[in-house]
């Protein structure tokens, strides 16, 4: 495949994603049909298929890329050292964010189509580093009685939240990513870790 080539293959794979995108805030997912998408994406049933199986497979690819944005926090060396780890982990956060919002609408056909507990267990591993990387550096197993997985789920059932919240409403607060990462930082890790008895400081 040459370089042209290449470009018209995703140019025409992104027309897919935008109009299947398109027709998710118009219908259900479940009503929409191959031919709406085709038709919507201007190309024939024939291309829609020379890319994706069916509309499932579609919807599991674009899941795919919304999960990948947030790769970037499974970065362990983000807590080698303890009294940088904050500053650390809100750089990589706001950038994370800044790339949410620039795909604002795929991140809410997930985060809208999407049974919460999937999305949890699909965000999970990602997470897990981050969130246990800052618990295991303040040594929970030791200090707390409560168990880290249990925190995990918690903190991140609060971050699925406060991200749906800052795509839908957010910007009517005028919330810049950055802002978003300090107080998220702030709120889910050290204030609760104040609750589990650890000093953040």
């Amino acid at each position: 495949m040459t370089v042209q080539e290449d470009m018209r293959v995703r140019r025409t794979k992104q027309n897919i994603i935008n109009a299947f995108i398109e027709l998710t805030k118009k219908k259900n997912i479940d009503s929409i049909t191959v031919q709406e998408i085709a038709e919507k994406a201007m190309v024939n049933r024939a291309t829609f298929y020379a890319h994706y199986h069916d509309k499932q497979d579609l919807y599991d690819q674009v899941f795919k890329e919304a999960i990948g944005m947030f790769t970037p926090l499974r970065n362990p060396l983000l807590f080698l050292n303890r009294k940088i780890m904050f500053t650390k982990l809100e750089d990589v956060l706001t950038g994370v964010l800044e790339n949410c919002s620039k795909k604002r609408d795929v991140l809410l056909l997930i985060i809208d189509g999407t049974p919460a507990r999937t999305l949890q267990q699909q965000l999970t591993p990602i997470l897990t580093t981050n969130i246990g990387g800052i618990l295991n550096q303040f040594g929970i197993n030791k200090k707390s009685h409560i168990p880290e997985d249990l925190v995990i789920t918690y903190i991140l059932s609060i971050f699925i939240s406060v991200l749906s919240w800052w795509l839908h409403e957010g910007y009517e607060h005028h919330m810049t990513a950055r802002q978003l990462a300090h107080t998220f930082i702030l709120l889910a890790l050290d204030g609760h870790m104040r609750v589990l008895g650890l000093d953040p400081k």
